[in-house]
């Protein structure tokens, strides 16, 4: 049987934290996820990109605007961050990014069978550019790291060759080099080994997302003196009910008639209530949350006891 008690407000508080999950998406499966790639972003994608994230350089001086171009860190000279004009992008999108991508996390692109990539590229190259093949002699897996600040680097660097930008907080990856760029753009849709792949099914993306949990607590605090009997009907005593006619003689009998006194083992001082769930009621007296324990917990009548409701959304 259930008994109630209504909660003070300093009872019920809500408390955050974040947490984070892992993902590796192979670039054969972008679509299933919707993680949509721009292979070359021209006339708006380029307007748009400038915009958000790349200041106009102004010789001489540190850029002049009234947009928040979203830096990722102060360690860097504002005016160091440029955007190629034809850079390669891939857009993560909020549901599997949370409210930002890790900084430092391992967050990298990887791809594989460059040289494969390399030899079957230059036929589609665009005209009037010819990227510098001489980047990728002696690579066959080429890595794209985040340095925590907002940068990729090409893993193994060193010093270490900055190769595009991060946008934690919106998820994109902008891969500004012209020659990586080209490289990417080119061979995204071009078929190697026979027509059976092409560079997505070479290509890992990795990142950690983020996404805070908000805890609501509820401090269910049970005084030494309360709730030390049961209300459960089993341990009351019942007799049977006899109805008499007019002549006083035996009519009907019913069944067990509960007469609310408890029976005589659940009266000993020994005696202890089991509390084995916890429910959690608005003003309207509706149900909204049930909380059971892991096993009976024995209510004592000389300590007070708090139990705590969690319940994370």
């Amino acid at each position: 049987m259930s008994t109630y008690k209504k909660l003070n407000k300093q009872d019920a508080f809500i408390t955050t934290y974040t947490s984070h999950k892992s993902w590796e998406v192979p670039g054969n499966q972008f679509s299933n996820y919707q993680i949509s790639v721009i292979p070359s972003a021209t006339g708006v994608y380029t307007n748009s990109l400038q915009q958000l994230y790349y200041p106009t350089k102004i010789s001489g001086s540190a850029p002049s605007h009234s947009f928040d171009y979203y830096y990722q860190s102060t360690l860097f000279n504002s005016q160091s961050r440029e955007l190629n004009t034809e850079p390669f992008v891939i857009s993560i999108p909020r549901n599997i990014v949370g409210t930002y991508i890790n900084p430092g996390t391992g967050m990298s692109l990887y791809i594989n069978n460059v040289q494969e990539i390399r030899s079957v590229a230059p036929t589609y190259w665009s005209e009037g550019y010819t990227p510098d093949l001489s980047a990728f002699n002696n690579i066959n897996t080429l890595g794209l790291i985040d340095d925590g600040e907002g940068n990729l680097y090409k893993s193994g660097s060193n010093p270490r060759e900055y190769l595009g930008d991060i946008v934690y907080p919106h998820g994109m990856i902008i891969i500004t080099d012209p020659d990586y760029a080209l490289l990417l753009k080119e061979a995204w849709n071009v078929p190697i080994g026979g027509g059976i792949k092409s560079t997505r099914d070479n290509i890992t993306l990795k990142w950690e997302s983020s996404q805070p949990i908000f805890t609501h607590n509820y401090h269910c605090k049970v005084r030494d003196f309360e709730f030390n009997c049961t209300y459960n009907q089993t341990a009351t005593s019942s007799s049977l009910g006899a109805t008499y006619d007019n002549d006083s003689n035996l009519y009907l009998i019913s069944g067990s008639i509960n007469k609310g006194d408890l029976n005589s083992n659940v009266t000993g001082s020994e005696f202890t209530p089991y509390i084995t769930t916890v429910g959690l009621y608005n003003d309207a007296n509706e149900l909204i949350a049930v909380g059971k324990m892991a096993q009976p917990i024995p209510k004592s009548a000389n300590t007070e006891m708090t139990i705590i409701v969690k319940i994370d959304i």
